[in-house]
């Protein structure tokens, strides 16, 4: 399984360089959608265990700082589904410049796996949601 995870981080890694060659952000445009990515998949799998298991589960961790509303639901998505994931891909491919190793090892092996990763990542939080509006 974290075969795959290092297989899509060195294509997403491969295809930034290739389009920033000369600038030093390709970290950032690829840490963030692949967090992002993460983050849909964490509540396409929440979601789907509300429909499931029980109703009253809560698709995020609540936050009750501010007295708008919309800023603590904000706060609330990005700490429970985009944090965790920034956190954990930095300390797993960028701490101690690990992705170096990572490129030498699966350069070879990459076959769009990131184009992939997006589209099955998409196409799972939103087909079943329009199927479920459609018909139920």
């Amino acid at each position: 399984m974290l075969d795959v995870y290092y297989k899509i981080w060195v294509d997403a890694i491969i295809r930034e360089k290739a389009k920033k060659a000369e600038g030093r952000n390709w970290k950032l445009y690829t840490i963030i959608p692949i967090s992002l990515l993460q983050g849909i998949n964490l509540f396409t799998f929440f979601y789907w265990m509300k429909k499931l298991v029980n109703r009253n589960l809560p698709l995020v961790f609540g936050v009750d700082i501010f007295n708008a509303r919309l800023i603590n639901v904000f706060i609330s998505i990005v700490v429970t589904l985009f944090i965790p994931f920034l956190i954990f891909n930095y300390l797993m491919i960028f701490s101690n410049d690990r992705y170096k190793l990572l490129i030498e090892q699966n350069k070879s092996q990459s076959t769009a796996c990131y184009k992939k990763y997006v589209l099955i990542s998409i196409a799972l939080l939103a087909i079943p949601i329009i199927i479920e509006k459609m018909f139920f």
